[in-house]
């Protein structure tokens, strides 16, 4: 007899020990068979791809309980090349960071999304992925040169690493935000460092957000003249839900200041929709996005539709046609690197077919 109430205490203490802390394995495997048009005289090609709907990605995350409303906890996730299984791309850098929350919100330390980068991707109705995309996420996100030879990058735009960053509690009337840092780690100067912050207020059927971010001393490969900028982006979005349809859009002014060579404005906007059509959705979005410069004023239009049809909760077929049209000396693709590159005042064009799986 007291063998078993020993036996079932340890029982009991094992249990409770495992109620309190969790670690979760996690991810997303998309794949598409995408084209890719530069139009014009430029060349077409046809490539099986990832990430046309979600970002294909593996990751683990655990929480351990600390009592009285504190916790601990660590997010590491990779993106993953499912199209070609190529494992020596793998790594941590999709998000790698460990937390300590309680009611007075999240202090995250790590490799984590900027401040900047929310609004363009929470308030596009493609999510930043594949040829639907927004035009300024595009351009920014992959260097695209909007004018020939001439890329514009902001290398901390979407991610920076050695950041420290504060996350408000949850229980605000609807308010949400957060602020971060990144450390430049150099002896001299402060080449690499990222400060920004995000405000935002959801409630119901609404939600809007606005954000500023500066990244210093970055040096970006192919940058005009290999020069060093220094970028200064803010940007506003919202979104309202009216049952049938949900509307978003998005703003997004990013300056860089490449000293000698001068300075560059990139402006766009895009306005998108989601329309729930039985078990799929049916997306829709317009936006356009202009470099300003000293000697030219590039700029470029996209109109994107797609529909994506739930299987289940966690399996989806979608498609998506993009078509991207290029003025005033710009020549951007329809997408960013691997594809034709753009013809100058030529339209552009693509489109992805594919499945998602998320476990």
């Amino acid at each position: 007899m007291k063998k078993s109430l020993i036996a079932l205490a340890v029982m009991a203490a094992a249990g409770a020990a495992s109620a309190q802390s969790s670690v979760t394995l996690f991810g997303i495997v998309d794949a598409a068979v995408s084209r890719y048009d530069s139009g014009g005289s430029g060349d077409a090609v046809t490539k099986l791809t990832n990430s046309g709907y979600n970002s294909s990605r593996l990751g683990f995350r655990g929480t351990e309980d600390l009592g009285g409303g504190t916790s601990a906890s660590f997010w590491l996730e990779g993106a993953l090349s499912n199209d070609d299984g190529t494992v020596g791309k793998f790594d941590f850098r999709r998000r790698s960071t460990v937390s300590l929350a309680g009611g007075w919100g999240e202090l995250r330390l790590g490799r984590d999304y900027t401040s900047s980068f929310w609004n363009m991707t929470v308030f596009d109705a493609f999510g930043t992925n594949g040829v639907g995309a927004q035009i300024g996420h595009k351009v920014k996100a992959n260097g695209t040169s909007f004018i020939v030879g001439s890329p514009v990058v902001d290398p901390a735009y979407v991610r920076a690493d050695n950041m420290v960053g504060y996350f408000l509690p949850p229980n605000l009337g609807g308010f949400y935000g957060q602020i971060q840092y990144s450390f430049d780690e150099q002896a001299t100067g402060n080449a690499g460092q990222y400060v920004g912050a995000r405000l935002g207020w959801a409630s119901g059927p609404f939600n809007i957000a606005a954000s500023y971010g500066k990244t210093d001393g970055t040096s970006p490969p192919g940058f005009v003249g290999g020069l060093t900028p220094e970028v200064r982006d803010w940007n506003i979005g919202g979104q309202w839900d009216f049952g049938i349809a949900r509307i978003m859009a998005v703003y997004d002014d990013a300056r860089y200041d490449a000293q000698v060579a001068g300075e560059f404005k990139l402006r766009s906007w895009t306005i998108g929709g989601l329309i729930p059509v039985g078990a799929g959705e049916i997306k829709l979005s317009y936006g356009q996005a202009k470099l300003d410069t000293a000697g030219a004023d590039p700029r470029a239009d996209q109109w994107a539709v797609g529909y994506v049809h739930n299987l289940s909760k966690r399996t989806a077929l979608y498609a998506t046609y993009a078509s991207l049209k290029n003025k005033d000396g710009s020549a951007m693709p329809i997408q960013g690197s691997g594809v034709p590159a753009g013809v100058v005042n030529e339209r552009a064009s693509g489109f992805d077919i594919g499945i998602r799986h998320s476990f």
